[in-house]
């Protein structure tokens, strides 16, 4: 989102105002973006510690963070000033850039990928597991905007263990970069919302050459939400800003398209399903109404002697019996199919913080 930069109509009649009255006039093009002035007189460290599921564990990490960068980012103005005829996309890579890698944040990101290392070694991950373990890391910040807030430096985000999409957009691709990933800023300015992209081999984001990641909650690298909160669907051609000269690229594509496939036609499978098992309730429902009924009148004739009246009956009371038993067993054949489905559906969609293993499970638990 962009809350941390004003409007270019904005800040242009801001700065030539201010030129006309001093008396100048500026020829040169230029952005002049803001950076952490880390305050005095600040000198404990806070420790900020974030708990979130990964693979099959759950992993804690423990960042001490300079305190007087923390106060400095919260105190920066985050407004961009701009001279000359610049374009919107240039003021705004700059921008979001200078957050990324403001260099005050240095010790923050060493000691994360430090410990991010540490636990890719420990466990002998994959490049692409390594990915999706500082995915998960970011994506499991508490999700959270506020109206007219500016957008917040990854060190704040870190130490507030929360943010909105391009809080937790930029915290990543900081980590993605300085790991050696190709990754980019994905910026949706109609739509009010950033991603990032991630080189991969396969799953590209309509024409950018990346793949999508959402970092506002748990997701699979390659998967595009349907829809964002409050319905919003992601149309425009999104702002690609390049984070780092990194090269690695994901190569777990194809698995993260088969776990989305597989999601979708497990729900679609289940969702056709459900007039059927609508309508067999229905019918059982009745169908048991009328044996009830039935049986009520045969005990009513045993009662009173009527013993021929009472077996007449008998054989068609059976018939009733044996076709509801028949649709019986039909009907809960068809809620173990739909609750299969939606074992599968709900699993892969709840699962995101283990690609791995959700496609072996998926692959083993699909119905036929």
């Amino acid at each position: 989102m962009h809350r941390a930069i004003k409007s270019l109509a904005a800040i242009i009649v801001v700065l030539l105002a201010v030129a006309l009255a001093a008396g100048y006039i500026y020829t040169r093009q230029s952005v002049v973006v803001p950076h952490i002035v880390p305050q005095a007189g600040t000198a404990t460290p806070i420790t900020a510690t974030h708990s979130f599921l990964f693979e099959n564990s759950k992993i804690t990490i423990s960042v001490p963070v300079d305190a007087g960068v923390y106060a400095g980012a919260k105190a920066t103005d985050k407004s961009v000033s701009i001279y000359g005829n610049v374009s919107e996309s240039t003021w705004v890579t700059d921008s979001y850039l200078a957050m990324v890698n403001d260099t005050a944040q240095d010790a923050m990101y060493e000691s994360l990928l430090s410990q991010f290392n540490t636990i890719k070694n420990n466990r002998n991950l994959t490049s692409d597991e390594y990915l999706e373990l500082m995915a998960a890391y970011v994506q499991s910040l508490t999700y959270e905007t506020t109206p007219d807030n500016p957008a917040k430096y990854p060190v704040e985000t870190v130490v507030d263990g929360a943010g909105d999409c391009d809080d937790k957009s930029l915290l990543l691709a900081g980590l993605l970069s300085r790991e050696g990933y190709r990754v980019s800023l994905f910026s949706f300015s109609p739509e009010s919302h950033m991603a990032l992209g991630v080189g991969s081999t396969a799953s590209p984001y309509k024409d950018t050459g990346y793949a999508y990641l959402e970092t506002t909650n748990l997701s699979y690298v390659g998967v595009a939400p349907q829809e964002l909160a409050g319905g919003v669907v992601l149309t425009s051609e999104p702002l690609i800003i390049p984070v780092g000269d990194g090269t690695t690229l994901y190569e777990s594509g194809t698995e993260t398209a088969a776990l989305n496939d597989l999601s979708v036609s497990a729900a679609g499978k289940a969702k056709a399903l459900e007039p059927k098992i609508s309508s067999l309730s229905t019918d059982l429902a009745a169908q048991q109404d009328r044996i009830k009924k039935m049986e009520a009148q045969m005990q009513s004739l045993r009662n009173s002697g009527n013993a021929g009246a009472y077996n007449a009956q008998v054989s068609a009371h059976n018939a009733l019996v044996a076709a509801y038993n028949s649709e019986l067993a039909t009907y809960r054949g068809l809620v173990s199919t739909y609750d299969a489905y939606a074992q599968v559906h709900n699993y892969i969609v709840s699962h995101a913080y283990d690609r791995k293993g959700t496609y072996a499970w998926a692959m083993a638990n699909m119905p036929s």
